[in-house]
């Protein structure tokens, strides 16, 4: 490239073609990365803290209940909720697939052109960390990904159960970094196992949102354990022939079914490709996998 290339690039600055101006004027541009936050914040609140048995109304909590546990508990749930960010930390490949298929569908509901390309994936891609960020340094405490009750659990402060979940999400990555990845994203978006997490986000933002959906339904006039223990059935993915939601699970846990399905070839589809940039591989190979649920604590 030549400097004068160079210098018009730089003058040129961020795309302003009609998709790229509308999905940054849309109204609705944080639903969907705040819908994607909320999906994995789920998973994290309710399958490892609640799930560990630290929010017990009959045995664990609040505190005063807390308090008369035996010194092993204590130890093993401070422990367990304390390292649950942990998971979390090497799905950055499995995230990002997932957000673009939100963004895909939003732009469908909103009859917005949706671009495999650079500059629109990044809009998307930096809003979501921006608001990701957000959460970290200056979050909204009375948002619905924001668990108040995380944050002086056990009456130890310095736990920073929601500020962990929020900083797993954010690796340190510069811009050239996303860059690399989104040109990842674009030039392997019809892998089946891409495709596989692209389309079935997808679909679950279209549940969530279309007011005619079985899921949209139960929400909106159901009780909240109705809503928690929804499973789809073969009606509901009319019109999303390439979604891989199962049938078998409640779809609130869909997020850890997709990311455990995916995770391996994921990676390996990255790692080959990716010969120079070492942080990056090791950021997505390290780690334990994200489980439906923690384990409580067993006395034997």
């Amino acid at each position: 490239m030549t400097n004068k290339n160079k210098k018009n690039n730089a003058k040129k600055g961020p795309c302003n073609c009609d998709s790229c101006k509308e999905i940054r004027s849309l109204d609705k541009l944080d639903r969907v990365s705040r819908w994607v936050l909320g999906t994995v914040k789920w998973t994290y609140d309710f399958g490892y803290i609640v799930g560990s048995g630290a929010c017990n109304s009959e045995r664990t909590y609040p505190l005063e209940k807390f308090e008369k546990l035996d010194q092993a508990e204590k130890k093993y749930l401070i422990e367990t909720c304390s390292q649950a960010y942990k998971p979390f930390k090497k799905y950055l490949l499995f995230y990002i697939c997932y957000l673009f298929g939100a963004y895909f569908q939003q732009c469908k509901r909103h009859k917005i052109k949706f671009k495999f390309e650079k500059n629109f994936l990044m809009i998307q891609l930096l809003n979501f960390r921006k608001m990701v960020e957000k959460f970290y340094k200056e979050p909204n405490k009375k948002a619905n990904v924001w668990l108040s009750m995380l944050d002086d659990l056990f009456g130890k402060k310095d736990l920073n159960l929601n500020k962990n979940f929020f900083l797993a999400l954010l690796p340190p990555l510069t811009n050239q970094q996303l860059k690399y990845i989104v040109d990842w994203f674009i030039k392997n978006r019809k892998e089946q196992v891409v495709e596989n997490i692209f389309y079935s986000a997808a679909h679950y933002l279209h549940l969530e949102l279309d007011k005619n959906s079985s899921f949209y339904k139960i929400k909106e006039d159901g009780e909240m354990i109705d809503a928690l223990s929804f499973k789809l059935s073969q009606k509901d993915f009319k019109g999303f022939d390439k979604s891989i939601l199962t049938t078998e699970s409640p779809i609130r846990y869909s997020f850890v079914y997709l990311a455990l399905s995916s995770y391996e070839e994921l990676k390996d589809l990255f790692v080959k490709s990716n010969q120079e940039d070492k942080f990056l591989n090791q950021l997505i190979s390290i780690g334990p996998d994200v489980a439906y649920q923690a384990q409580e604590f067993n006395a034997v």
